[in-house]
């Protein structure tokens, strides 16, 4: 089946971009949560959740990939439903409404959207046909891969890559997932470009970011532990932050469901 945006008679690409500026009609002081590439794993999201709540996190931003690869889609998507404020289509989103076809995908990922495709509930599908490709607000951008012609899925992996996407967008920072890999580059100035050596960065004046936030259910940096972003726009500091969550239980969920076992031991070994 076609993508959206070549429906021409249903969709068309403004009604899956969303702006919002100033949700409150002006910029405002705001923490943001911001999250990606759950991919079914529902002990993980849970454990994001709890501790954006910990941290006083006001608003709560998906940047898709809600389901694949993991056991609890629908309630994956349920919790999402009812706690972010914004939410993004992920390509996996995308493939398991049908919207795409999964012959892009690796074996193991082929496999585990098809068995999402069969187990996804009506009220799922509804909400994921919903999602746009990218939002903005205030300051911000919010895309699932990247800013460039979000609905083709690019993979920014390199700096060259990173630095290129700037061309894509105007507000100060962009947030990414996709490639499940947390990072951050500052751009100082229309030449300058560097990859940042911590996970916390305080934007300066007249600097721009690009932040993957990582994933929460399928980290792939050898880092198990579930990652997720904090934004603070008083302080224009960003925190990609990790939190532990019961890996175990996700993995025997999956084993019960004849899950393959590289996906199952990969969740322990963050690849």
């Amino acid at each position: 089946m076609d993508s959206p945006e070549s429906w021409n008679n249903t969709f068309r690409i403004p009604d899956l971009i969303g702006t919002k500026t100033g949700m409150y009609g002006c910029y405002q002081t705001m923490k943001y949560g911001i999250f990606s590439d759950i991919h079914g794993n529902l002990e993980a999201l849970q454990a994001v959740m709890s501790k954006m709540d910990e941290l006083g996190v006001q608003r709560r931003i998906c940047l898709g990939d809600v389901v694949g690869y993991g056991p609890n889609p629908n309630e994956c998507v349920e919790l999402v439903r009812s706690r972010a404020d914004i939410s993004i289509l992920g390509n996996h989103d995308s493939v398991a409404l049908g919207w795409e076809a999964s012959e892009s995908f690796n074996f193991y990922a082929r496999r585990a959207i098809e068995w999402t495709r069969d187990v996804l509930s009506p009220a799922s599908q509804d909400f994921l046909k919903k999602l746009r490709y990218l939002e903005t607000e205030d300051d911000l951008c919010f895309v699932h891969a990247s800013p460039h012609s979000p609905a083709d899925w690019y993979y920014i992996t390199d700096l060259e890559d990173a630095a290129d996407s700037f061309n894509f967008f105007r507000e100060k920072i962009c947030f990414i997932g996709h490639t499940h890999f947390p990072v951050m580059v500052v751009r100082e100035n229309d030449q300058t470009f560097r990859i940042c050596d911590s996970y916390a960065y305080q934007a300066r004046e007249g600097e721009r970011l690009l932040v993957n936030d990582g994933s929460v259910g399928q980290p792939r940096d050898r880092n198990p532990q579930a990652g997720f972003c904090i934004y603070d726009s008083e302080t224009a500091l960003v925190e990609i932050l990790r939190v532990d969550y019961p890996v175990k239980v996700t993995q025997d969920k999956m084993r019960e469901l004849g899950f393959a076992d590289f996906l199952i031991h990969r969740l322990e070994e963050g690849r």
